[in-house]
C-alpha cells in the first residue's frame, strides 16, 4: 500500500515540473489582443435563430447574427440580412 502512495507522489511531483516545463516554451498571450464583446441580441433575431432544430446550427445562426451585427452596427440591417421585418 506504500508503495502505492509512493508512485501516485511521484505521479503528482513529475506532472507538477513538467507543468512548470510547459509554461516556458507557451508563448505569453498578447495583451492587445482583443477579447469578443457578448452583444445582447434582439429578442426577435435570437428567435430566429431558435427555428432551427439542432444546437448546434442554432450556435451557427447566432454566431452569424453577431458577426453580421460587427460588420454593419445596426441590429435593423442585421434583421434585413436574414429576412426579418425592421422594427423601428
Amino acid at each position: 500500500m506504500l508503495a502505492h502512495l509512493l508512485w501516485a507522489g511521484v505521479v503528482v511531483y513529475a506532472i507538477h515540473r513538467l507543468s512548470k516545463l510547459v509554461e516556458r516554451f507557451v508563448p505569453p498571450v498578447p495583451a492587445d489582443v482583443p477579447v469578443a464583446v457578448s452583444v445582447d441580441v434582439p429578442d426577435d433575431l435570437v428567435a430566429v435563430a431558435m427555428q432551427e432544430r439542432e444546437s448546434w446550427a442554432q450556435e451557427e445562426v447566432m454566431r452569424a447574427i453577431r458577426e453580421r451585427y460587427e460588420e454593419l452596427k445596426d441590429w435593423n440591417k442585421v434583421r434585413a440580412a436574414v429576412g426579418v421585418g425592421r422594427i423601428d
